[in-house]
């Protein structure tokens, strides 16, 4: 969904399923630091209360997250804050690190999109509102498959960076998310039928 068409449906629910891509898909999330430049942020943004996480992803060149948002701020506030930070963080550290081939070629990519304002995210995010509890099974199964799919790991528990480990019931994971869906209104019943 375009930016400027985000609006007239955010108004419908405040679930979203979002997908944000690194600038030509470039593997930039193979490198240790820029996951924990990621996970780091998720964790600061939720414990701020701008969202609860319901599931989400990092693979090497993009970024699954279903999220509610809470208080004023909308899902291009929260996603731009996100992308813009952890943008400007993983390009400090490369800079830092003296990873100028990885830094040049993010540029070079960058170059080539609408916005040149990020030099590790693309400008745009897919967003698609949630307005059931079939997509949002449908969404989070997409996100815990996504690693598998990508021949990353055989079972969706085994990549550390994301909610398939809190699903599983992992007691240590990267960030915390709502598996029980209380956030939706739900008391613990993951089923979301609600009591």
């Amino acid at each position: 969904m375009r930016s400027r068409d985000r609006q007239s449906y955010e108004r419908f629910g405040k679930v979203f399923f979002v997908t944000t891509t690194a600038v030509g898909f470039v593997n930039i999330f193979d490198l240790e630091a820029s996951r924990r430049i990621v996970v780091d942020n998720l964790t600061f943004y939720q414990n701020r209360g701008d969202f609860t996480l319901i599931a989400w992803v990092l693979m090497p060149n993009h970024l699954h997250l279903v999220v509610r948002i809470k208080g004023e701020l909308s899902i291009s506030q929260i996603i731009g804050n996100l992308k813009r930070i952890t943008s400007r963080q993983i390009g400090d550290w490369l800079s830092r690190m003296g990873n100028h081939k990885i830094v040049e070629t993010l540029e070079t990519k960058a170059k080539l999109e609408p916005s040149r304002h990020s030099k590790v995210w693309k400008p745009r995010f897919d967003c698609l509102v949630i307005t059931d509890e079939n997509t949002l099974r449908e969404k989070i199964d997409y996100i815990h498959y996504n690693p598998v799919r990508g021949g990353l790991v055989s079972n969706p528990a085994d990549w550390v960076y994301g909610s398939a480990r809190d699903s599983a019931g992992f007691s240590e994971t990267l960030v915390p998310v709502d598996v029980e869906w209380n956030c939706l209104g739900h008391k613990n019943l993951p089923s979301g039928k609600g009591s």
